[in-house]
């Protein structure tokens, strides 16, 4: 059984360090079993987009910069997201858990299981997604207005987004939760409208009257049943943080960034 790592950031942090962090601890499950589920969020507002979309149909730079707020291109999949007021999770792992039909959907349900199994601790009834039409996946609509299969959903409207990134040994699933959203900046930010987001979208404070602790308890809570082990306490040491910032270098460079 493979070792699993808690790692609970306390400190918002920029966006390409959280990239660099995700995508170091992904590395890291290529070179032994083991697991990491970390928690974290965003120094300000930034707006990441998958790693297969155009910047210019997924988000509108010059609106971002004019406003204060980031954006990253990241190595997982799927549409743009608005990190602002979140919880932010990462699962990454090489456990044979993930790999017994070599399937991303599977693993990706296993994993969005916890996420449900988690806010129904705090008593917010979420359910899976049977999903959206297959024609607004090939759109370049933002993430959280329209949910795919087995993403969570609570009432008929998405309160998680996640992607995921994996190879024959190790994966990558990070997602966002909003607790609250800036409707009008995520839409400005990512080519969309307000309407279309709010009317497929919902938040913690919108669907419960429990509180970021209350979720982030209960997060940890079901991740630690689901890998039926106590988690080891994760720090990165200076030699992790030296290889974090060689690839945080990639997440600020315009050859990332602007690829697509």
């Amino acid at each position: 059984m493979a070792d699993w790592y808690l790692i609970v950031e306390k400190t918002p942090l920029p966006a390409a360090e959280n990239m660099a962090r995700d995508e170091y601890l992904f590395n890291l499950c290529h070179e032994e079993k083991a697991g990491f589920f970390r928690l974290y969020s965003w120094e300000i507002p930034t707006f990441s987009f998958g790693v297969s979309q155009k910047i210019t149909k997924a988000i509108n730079t010059e609106f971002i910069e004019k406003n204060g707020c980031a954006f990253v291109r990241r190595i997982t999949g799927g549409k743009t997201v608005l990190h602002n007021d979140e919880i932010t999770y990462a699962v990454v792992s090489s456990e044979d858990i993930f790999y017994r039909d070599n399937d991303l959907y599977q693993s990706y349900k296993l994993i969005s299981q916890v996420l449900v199994d988690a806010f129904n601790k705090i008593d917010v009834e979420a359910y899976l997604s049977k999903g959206s039409p297959p024609a607004l996946s090939k759109t370049n609509n933002p993430c959280f207005s329209f949910p795919t299969p087995n993403e969570i959903e609570i009432a008929g409207k998405k309160i998680v987004g996640s992607a995921q990134k994996r190879d024959n040994r190790a994966l990558l699933q990070h997602g966002s939760v909003p607790v609250s959203m800036d409707y009008q900046l995520y839409a400005d930010g990512a080519n969309s409208r307000p309407a279309i987001i709010s009317h497929s979208m919902t938040t913690l404070n919108e669907a419960s009257q429990k509180n970021r602790e209350d979720l982030v308890e209960a997060l940890v809570h079901c991740f630690r049943e689901f890998v039926n082990q106590p988690f080891k306490e994760f720090e990165f040491a200076e030699y992790d943080k030296k290889k974090i910032a060689e690839i945080r270098e990639k997440y600020q460079s315009k050859d990332w960034n602007y690829i697509l």
